[in-house]
């Protein structure tokens, strides 16, 4: 069934040819198996690039769809892309292979929206709800001339959209299987109460493409310990999923890049010992779990806003570094007062509870600045009607090793005493949006492994957040336990202090439960050092810090970066000083993002050190007195000039790479010249 024609290539007059550079691109008919082909003959004349075929093709997008066309080509193997545009031109979507076997003889080729993702935009990410045109794209690899044919456009909207048989293992009256899938009926399924496992089969009656399941169920018949298994025949099983932490009343279930006929719930044990019930199984589509960002993302979307970090709902949050500058690591902090404690690493999130409801970031009127106006020493402020709450972060070293401390300053302002609950969330989610993801970087960070003890957080038994102020309690939950927000609406704790997490995405809580008199405030400080810390079986790391005090170290760090920052004196006009203060927070942000010696244009997805970069940047930080971190940078970077003095235009922790920036010898060169005069 090749579905719905869009083009025969009767008729060529819609196709218009784009190029980039010397690349040329002729478009014509010719003669193919059905009658006539679209045929593309390209030349890169030695050069990159790339070339398009393009057509307004206006269409509706389902959920599930495919295109199918024939091609057969006489061409190196080069990128080939199929594309789909929006009607602003300005997001696109893209099936991509990087290296094209063109085949001499026609081949069909089906590409399902599942292999179709987002490429650019302002749109962030997401799938393609409609589309205005198609592109054909062959763009450069080893580049070369040659011809490509393709036969026949078609679209097919593959949505499934029949009614599955179930069945279940028992079931009690009024309560049949086929209730499971019904999302529109009031009645559950429900078995009855016995301790066999029981199970449930969904047979869709063909192959279907899907993503993943929501599965509500029925109160007081969770089931703890489940699996999921998928088959294409009804013979053949494979598990999908398992779980035996399930205690939450809806259960999301990851299944990426799933196709099959049947799904089967092996329900092995409930949460009371009386039998499981659903009101209801939706089977999601292919982009609910497209990746683990995606699935995150959908899950925050089905939520009240507060619930998740902000970006996860669409909505870009800013964010700015925090550190020593001695190039020992980098925290983010974002305008909510999220903290992604290192690079990559999980977050801390502030919530607040008070009167019977928890407080969030989407619940308050929110301000920040820096401290004196200029240094690298950020500070977010919620405003509610009754309460004002001040996070502040910053770095300095403590008992010899570089850490970071946060603090959260909650102050009652009403002329009544206010009981307060403040919960510091340990999230496996960093500060980087998801549409900034790059290798590791951006969006979800897993937690696989969480636990309190010597008065501290464990996390992935690497990591360790210590609250300088005692805590009144700790408490971890699995994702399948329905994370930690699922207690901090009610203002308790998951009952676990320890948890290891089969998905691989906990999350927990410190609370801290304060008494506001009038106008008075009080401050939390948790401390957290930067880098893998070894537990040690005395508790020494945790020890040392604990004698910390908190403000002691937030005045060090202010007096420290005022010292680094005030080498040079820089006088303006008043009304000019913003620009003053401008260059010296750009500099303090040059000396965070350092890995060592290793200047940085960025903290995460920029964490790469660039010789033209480096050299401007070293430069600045000349003009402010800064003169060892150019001196170090230019030293370090030496050490990668080739045998031929040849000069690498890139160098990360994967080695060098030698993109053919000439300029790179120019730039060296300035960086030392600039140092040395």
């Amino acid at each position: 069934m090749q579905g719905k024609v869009l083009d025969t290539f009767e008729d060529l007059s819609g196709w218009a040819a784009i190029t980039s550079g010397q690349a040329q691109l002729d478009i014509s008919q010719d003669h193919g198996p059905h009658g006539k082909t679209l045929r593309l003959d390209f030349d890169f004349h030695g050069g990159g690039g790339f070339v398009v075929a393009r057509k307004t093709f206006p269409l509706e997008l389902p959920e599930t769809y495919s295109f199918s066309f024939q091609i057969r080509g006489a061409a190196p193997n080069n990128i080939f892309e199929f594309k789909l545009v929006d009607k602003s031109d300005q997001n696109v979507w893209r099936y991509r292979v990087e290296a094209f076997d063109f085949p001499e003889e026609w081949l069909s080729v089906k590409i399902r929206n599942s292999q179709i993702e987002f490429a650019w935009g302002p749109l962030g990410g997401g799938p393609a709800h409609s589309a205005a045109a198609i592109e054909l794209v062959i763009a450069a690899g080893p580049g070369g001339k040659g011809t490509v044919w393709i036969d026949g456009l078609y679209f097919q909207d593959d949505t499934y959209r029949s009614t599955p048989m179930v069945q279940a293992s028992s079931a009690l009256p009024g309560h049949e299987p086929h209730n499971a899938v019904d999302l529109s009926a009031a009645a559950s399924w429900r078995s009855i109460a016995t301790d066999e496992p029981q199970w449930l089969l969904i047979d869709f009656q063909q192959e279907r493409e899907y993503g993943g399941l929501v599965i509500q169920w029925e109160k007081d018949f969770q089931a703890r310990q489940f699996d999921v298994q998928v088959s294409r025949d009804g013979a053949a099983w494979s598990t999908a999923y398992a779980t035996s932490q399930g205690a939450s009343d809806r259960s999301y279930v990851f299944l990426p890049q799933t196709i099959s006929r049947y799904i089967r719930l092996n329900l092995i044990c409930s949460g009371k010992g009386q039998g499981f019930g659903s009101q209801g199984i939706e089977v999601k589509p292919f982009d609910f779990s497209r990746t683990i960002n995606h699935f995150f993302q959908n899950i925050a979307r089905e939520q009240p806003a507060g619930l998740y970090p902000k970006y996860l709902l669409g909505k870009q949050t800013y964010w700015t570094p925090v550190g020593t500058g001695k190039g020992d690591g980098q925290a983010l902090f974002n305008e909510e007062g999220m903290v992604e404690v290192d690079k990559g690493s999980f977050s801390i999130e502030p919530f607040l509870y008070t009167a019977g409801r928890l407080i969030t970031w989407a619940d308050v009127a929110l301000t920040q600045e820096l401290t004196n106006g200029y240094l690298p020493i950020p500070c977010s402020q919620w405003l509610t009607d009754s309460l004002t709450m001040r996070i502040t972060a910053f770095a300095a070293a403590a008992s010899g090793h570089p850490v970071l401390f946060i603090r959260y300053c909650i102050e009652n302002t009403l002329h009544d005493s206010q009981s307060v609950i403040f919960f510091a969330a340990v999230r496996p989610f960093q500060v980087t949006p998801t549409w900034q993801n790059w290798r590791s970087f951006g969006g979800a960070s897993p937690i696989r492994e969480m636990s309190f003890r010597e008065g501290a957080v464990w996390v992935n038994g690497n990591k360790v957040v210590i609250p300088l102020n005692a805590a009144s309690g700790f408490g971890a939950a699995a994702f399948a336990q329905g994370t930690v927000v699922k207690h901090l609406i009610t203002g308790e704790l998951p009952s676990h202090i320890h948890v290891q997490d089969e998905f691989g995405y906990a999350s927990g809580a410190l609370r801290f439960d304060l008494d506001l008199a009038p106008g008075c405030a009080q401050e939390v400080y948790l401390a957290i050092p930067f880098g893998s810390v070894e537990v040690a079986a005395d508790g020494s790391v945790t020890s040392s810090l604990k004698g910390v005090s908190g403000p002691d170290q937030f005045t060090y760090a202010v007096r420290s970066w005022e010292s680094k920052l005030g080498a040079v004196e820089i006088r303006l006009p008043p009304e000019a000083q913003s620009i003053a203060d401008t260059f010296k927070t750009a500099a303090a942000h040059i000396l965070i993002n350092r890995d060592g010696f290793a200047l940085h244009p960025g903290p995460r997805r920029y964490s790469r050190s660039w010789i033209r970069d480096g050299a401007i940047m070293g430069a600045a930080l000349l003009r402010l007195g800064c003169a060892e971190a150019l001196r170090d940078f230019i030293r370090w970077y030496a050490g990668y000039q080739a045998e031929d003095g040849n000069i690498p235009d890139c160098v990360d922790w994967q080695g060098t790479e030698w993109l053919p920036e000439f300029d790179a010898f120019g730039q060296f060169i300035y960086g030392v010249m600039e140092y040395y005069r």
